[in-house]
């Protein structure tokens, strides 16, 4: 991956840590702050920058120097996300690259592939794309929050199992050989293992209905694949 590219993802690393410790702070807080919309704010940005780079990089080192002097002037470039086939062409359109655009069916299909309306798989671009152009103004709903308890149970230097509250344990059953209670769901007192549980407060984005937390890292996650794979397949 081009240096200009990495380094945005790079970024996008570091604001997504900052965000997961401003998660913690709203564990105690039960409210969402200014900062933390605005930590969401810049990690989409720096996604959407990083998918654009790469669309721009495939541009200026295979389809601008094919171009005339006035198509590349003109072109607009930004990494394609649609709604449907109509919107995908006038986006691409956008490149000026009509003479030469036969020339380049690998990337465009690739593009295309990757639209929402041809995989739901992908709708998290749909997503991505919405919160991007929201700015500043990325709505996270409070008032539907749930808490999600999850434990680690670590033995010093050794391992560590960590279960989540989709896990309900019987009688019976044992971690690194300490039972578990199964009216807790903890493992009973011990001296040989250490349990450390931690409560996640969730927020959602309530436009699009998807944990702002879960999405952050979903996207950048998938943001980084896409530009990863650019980078490799056509060589940019």
């Amino acid at each position: 991956m081009h240096e200009n590219i990495a380094v945005v993802f790079q970024r996008a690393e570091e604001i997504l840590a900052e965000l997961e410790g401003d998660y913690r702070h709203a564990l105690k807080k039960k409210e969402v702050s200014a900062r933390t919309k605005q930590l969401c704010h810049d990690l989409f940005e720096k996604l959407r920058s990083g998918l654009d780079r790469s669309a721009r990089r495939y541009f200026e080192l295979h389809v601008s120097p094919s171009l005339s002097p006035e198509d590349r002037e003109a072109a607009a470039i930004y990494f394609p996300v649609a709604t449907d086939e109509h919107a995908f062409s006038s986006i691409m359109g956008r490149w000026r690259w009509k003479s030469v655009k036969d020339k380049h069916a690998g990337l465009a299909g690739y593009l295309l592939s990757l639209q929402p309306f041809i995989n739901s798989d992908n709708r998290w671009l749909e997503i991505l794309n919405n919160l991007s152009n929201e700015g500043k103004h990325i709505d996270l709903a409070p008032q539907t929050r749930r808490e999600e308890r999850q434990v680690t149970v670590s033995r010093p230097g050794g391992g560590s199992v960590s279960y989540g509250p989709g896990v309900t344990f019987g009688g019976g059953v044992s971690i690194m050989g300490v039972p578990i209670d199964p009216r807790t769901q903890r493992v009973m007192p011990n001296s040989v293992l250490t349990e450390n549980i931690v409560v996640w407060v969730d927020f959602t984005f309530e436009k699009h209905g998807v944990s702002a937390i879960t999405f952050a890292r979903e996207a950048l996650a998938k943001s980084k694949a896409i530009a990863q794979e650019m980078s490799s397949t056509f060589q940019i």
